[in-house]
Parts: C-alpha cells; structure tokens; sequence
C-alpha cells in the first residue's frame, strides 16, 4: 500500500504540473443559433483522464487503509463538507430548471471532479512543499511561454499543447493598442491572458513561501531564478485585475509575516520586495507604450472593454431579476442571454458576466448563492480566530529551548498557513474581475485544488 501511495502523489504532482495545458479532444460543439460557442462546447482534456485515473487508485487505497489524522481532519472542517454537498444540490437542481439540460450536466460533472480534487487533497499526505515547488515550476515554465510570446508578438499554434494561433493583427486577439502600435498580450498556454495572470499570482505567492522556508542553498538559487522570470511573465498579461490581487493579497502576507518577528522571513520579504519592485519598475519603463495605455485606460481598446464589462453586469442583472429563485442553470448563461435577444447577434457577443458572484446568481438563484457566499464567510471566520498571538509565542518558546525540529514543524505550518490563506484571498478578488473560476475547465479544477490546500492548513489551525 505504501508503493500506491507514493504512485498516488507522483500522479498528482504530475497533474498539477500539466493543468495548465489545454490539450483536449472536442467531442461536441456546442452552438448559439449558426455560431460555435466556447461556453457550451463539451471536452475532454488530457489532464481530465489523469485525474480520474488519481480518483480510481485512491479509492482502491482508502479501501484498504485507515488513517485517524485524516479522520479528524475531516472532522474539523465537516462545516465546510456539508456547505459543498449544499452547493452541489443547487448545482444538480438548477440543471432541471436549464434550458439545455446537457450542458447542465456537463458543468456539474465538472464540479464534481472539482470537489473529488478537493477531498483527495485533504484525505492525503501529500508534501506542502513539493505541491508548491511543482506550481512554481509550472509557473516558470508558462513565464518563460509568455515572455516568448511577448518578445515575438505571436502564440503558435499546437493542438497537441492545446494552444491557438494568436497574433496582435488579427481581429479578436487580446491586444494593448496605442497610438503608435498593437501589443500582443501573454497567452501561455491559456485560452485568455487573464487566465495565465491568475495562475501566476498564485504561482508567486507560493514562491514567496518557499523561499522563505528554502534550507538548502540551491534551492534558494533556483527560486531568487524563478521569481524575476514569473514576474516579467505575469507583466507580460497586462492584467489588471491579477495584479490588483497580487497586491492585496501580498500586503496581507507581509503584515502576518511582519507580526512573527521571524528576522530571516523579514529579511527575505524586504529583498523580495526590493527584487520586485525593481524588475516591475524596468519593465514599466522599457514597456511604457502598453503600461501607461493600460494603466490608463483612455484608448479605444480599453474604453470598449470597460463599456462591455457595463453591459455584461446590466445582464447579468436582469437574469438575476428574472430567475432570482431556480437560477437558470449551470453553465447555461450564454444560452440564457441569446433566448432572451430578440435581435440575435453573432454566437462570440455571448459571454459570462466578468464576475463570479453575480455569475453563480444568475445560475444557482439566491440560495445557491447564499451556500457559496456562506463557504466564503467561514473560510474567513476561521482566518479571524486564528491566534496568531498563540502561535508565535509557541515558535519563540521553542526556539528559545533550542527545540529545532519541533520549532522547523510548526514554524512550516505557520507559513503554509499564511501562504494559503493569501491565495485564498486573490482568488477572492480575481473573482471580481472574471469568470474563468466557474466557466473553464482549468479554472473550475484549479479553484477547488487551491481550496483544498487551505482547508488543509485550516484544518491544522482549529
């Protein structure tokens, strides 16, 4: 049993390394009147097959394997098991009130795999560090994809990478226009740079943990390596939603990390804060032509986008106001939008609302969004009454008795703590800005496996 476990968190690392790419077979396009629309178009993706395969051999494993750390684990964080099970009943019974019912069915599969992620990252040992160190790397791979991307003004194209040609002269591509030129905007291998951002943020935050736990001296090369590239990638998107997140949820890392007294931590925060600011800072100044024309946010391109964004939140409205109760089903928005039209437009002017709070309003009605927001408050009720004051006494108590593998323990645990709950909190804000968190694949999976990984800690902390 001890061999399938480690088979089980090879597989996993694995997993989490290749979410990013979207390599998928199509197996119906989904339609609004003569045009394909992406948002009810079904897949299967590569990493979809490997995941399944994960759920398999961990059940054979807990078939046959009992663990009571796991068990108490769970125990601890049943509030948050019966709220997900509550919002997996909304999902199956908007799908009876959808109007395409497939589609419906196809996007709860989707959170049900979400929610199987989710249970299987509490109800295993799996390595803090070597999830985080495989992100990062993750990460690094897709900056140095972006920066490419950049420098050459184009994405190539590659079905077996699940990446689309993109290039700056064509119309529909994600693009910073100026006066003087059309910049392209990092894809990755997402299908949105918005997408790329978000997983970097998440990827940096994670660098900023490991770094400050990194013993090893080449491990601390490897990551001060990876921290200017992730950066230069995440520019690159011109997001600025991402970097919005990155910031709020950076400033509150670096307040509880303030508040340890932890000397080392400090002095690795204010470097990576200096490193930072810097990269950022030259970057702004080579690229001032897109960074003051996003900044901004005067030239045509932004005001457009800004001014589509209004509409989508005036739809978004008026689905709410139209089905406050049943919603109208999961996954089922596009559709909703264009039955509604009585002047049809063409099948790409139908797109989720850019926010997650009002999307899943208008899908689940208000009680399912009443669960979600519920999941939401106790996530932060328990990042209230963490006691901070408690924990810190307790590293400096056994640092003071040279306590040094009892004080590495708990110490690791603070800052994962910390780490987690920060990416909690971007993802929190990106939801503001965009969908992809409850629309796409990638998003979908990678929102339940970030969330996993807090209850995790959470669960550690009470």
């Amino acid at each position: 049993m001890a061999k399938l476990a480690k088979i089980i968190e090879y597989l996993f690392y694995l997993f989490i390394f290749l979410l990013p790419w979207q390599t998928r077979w199509i197996w119906h396009y989904g339609q609004l009147g003569e045009g394909i629309s992406q948002y009810l178009t079904f897949s299967l993706y590569g990493t979809e097959i490997l995941l399944w395969l994960i759920f398999v051999l961990a059940i054979i494993y807990k078939l046959k394997v009992r663990d009571w750390e796991i068990t108490m684990l769970n125990f601890k964080i049943l509030d948050f098991y019966i709220l997900f099970l509550l919002l997996l009943i909304m999902g199956t019974i908007s799908v009876y009130f959808s109007p395409d019912k497939h589609v419906g069915w196809y996007y709860l599969i989707k959170m049900l795999e979400g929610f199987g992620l989710l249970v299987l990252v509490i109800n295993f040992k799996l390595s803090y560090l070597n999830t985080a160190g495989i992100l990062v790397l993750s990460g690094l791979v897709q900056s140095v994809l972006a920066i490419y991307q950049f420098l050459t003004q184009q994405v190539f194209a590659s079905k077996w990478l699940g990446m689309a040609e993109q290039l700056s002269a064509t119309a529909g591509t994600c693009v910073v226009e100026s006066d003087c030129f059309r910049w392209l905007r990092a894809y990755g291998s997402f299908p949105h740079p918005n997408v790329l951002a978000g997983f970097l943020v998440i990827c940096f935050l994670l660098l900023v943990i490991c770094l400050i736990l990194a013993r090893h001296h080449w491990e601390k090369i490897l990551l001060w390596i990876c921290l200017p590239v992730i950066l230069s990638g995440l520019f690159f998107t011109f997001s600025k939603g991402a970097f919005l997140a990155l910031v709020i949820s950076f400033i509150f890392m670096a307040i509880f990390i303030a508040l340890s007294k932890d000397k080392k931590a400090q002095l690795i925060l204010a470097h990576i804060i200096l490193a930072g600011a810097t990269i950022l800072g030259l970057l702004a100044l080579i690229y001032q032509d897109p960074f003051l024309t996003r900044l901004k946010g005067e030239k045509r391109l932004e005001i457009k986008s800004q001014e589509e964004r209004i509409v989508y939140f005036d739809q978004a409205k008026e689905l709410i106001k139209g089905n406050w109760l049943t919603g109208i089903g999961l996954g089922n928005y596009t559709m909703a939008l264009y039955n509604n039209d009585l002047i049809k437009f063409p099948s790409f002017s139908y797109q989720p609302v850019h926010n997650v709070y009002f999307l899943v309003a208008s899908e689940l009605g208000i009680f399912g969004f009443i669960i979600f927001i519920l999941i939401i408050i106790e996530a932060l009720r328990r990042i209230y009454y963490f006691k901070i004051d408690e924990h810190i006494s307790l590293l400096n108590l056994f640092k003071l008795f040279k306590f040094d593998s009892t004080h590495n323990f708990f110490q690791e645990k603070y800052f994962w703590f910390l780490g987690y709950t920060a990416i909690f909190m971007a993802i929190l804000v990106l939801m503001i800005f965009d969908h992809y968190f409850w629309t796409l694949y990638f998003g979908i999976i990678f929102w339940w496996l970030c969330l996993g990984m807090f209850l995790k800690t959470i669960g550690w902390v009470k």
